[in-house]
């Protein structure tokens, strides 16, 4: 099944919903002779079937599709994900028949081919959403703190691992190396172009706890502060 998130399936242009189910077939492939079985109302889940001879086929090509970005079973899941981010839905799932999930799409738009890029190893915060891939090189997803959705390549299993153990907790600061592409919202590592390296844990305290815990210092210009909280947002130009 290929489950469109938070979108109810009346909120779909039915003409809309034709293109998604056309590229969840071309992606499980014609060769393995999928057929729809109907529209469940779990958000929106595009249901399909295959003959039990060609399911194993199908596994692969969707495996293939999350492994090798260069194949044609991930072009369709790309145009996939072009589609979520042309309709300003954020996720997709694809799930087996038992109903678990194997694969995680969030929907992004095709970087500008003329926006300026670079090589270079940065810094990257936010919250782990996801983490995809058996083979070598695994898929990492970050929600960062613009409600981008970034997409890292992870090559140490060790490392993956670790920073699994931060799903959904917490935000992680991560190193990346690999393609930088400019953004309205600054430099931004370009999809599927960079490799996390390292990464270490933030804490959550709030502002206003850190800025309170500074005004008990001796000898300190934020105890003098009416409002140290709007004093430091002019600071940094947040007004």
């Amino acid at each position: 099944m290929l489950r469109i998130m938070r979108r109810d399936p009346d909120a779909v242009p039915m003409a809309r919903l034709g293109e998604y189910i056309s590229e969840f077939a071309a992606l499980i492939g014609a060769e393995n002779k999928p057929v729809f079985l109907g529209i469940k109302n779990a958000s929106t889940g595009l249901r399909a079937y295959t003959p039990p001879d060609r399911t194993p086929y199908s596994r692969a090509r969707i495996k293939q599709a999350k492994s090798d970005p260069a194949s044609k079973p991930a072009r369709h899941l790309h145009t996939i994900e072009e589609m979520l981010g042309a309709d300003s839905i954020a996720e997709a799932q694809l799930l087996d028949g038992d109903d678990n999930v194997i694969y995680v799409m969030f929907g992004h738009k095709e970087e500008d081919p003329s926006a300026e890029r670079l090589s270079q190893e940065g810094w990257v915060d936010g919250v782990v959403t996801g983490l995809v891939g058996a083979d070598d090189t695994m898929h990492l997803h970050l929600r960062d703190h613009f409600d981008r959705d970034l997409k890292l390549n992870i090559r140490d299993e060790a490392l993956a691992r670790d920073i699994l153990t931060h799903f959904r907790i917490g935000s992680v600061r991560l190193c990346v190396r690999g393609t930088w592409v400019r953004t309205e919202n600054g430099w931004s590592p370009e999809a599927s172009k960079c490799t996390v390296q390292r990464f270490e844990t933030l804490q959550d305290t709030p502002l206003s706890q850190v800025l309170s815990a500074a005004s008990r210092v001796k000898s300190n210009g934020w105890r003098e502060l009416k409002d140290p909280i709007g004093e430091w947002e002019n600071i940094r130009g947040l007004h």
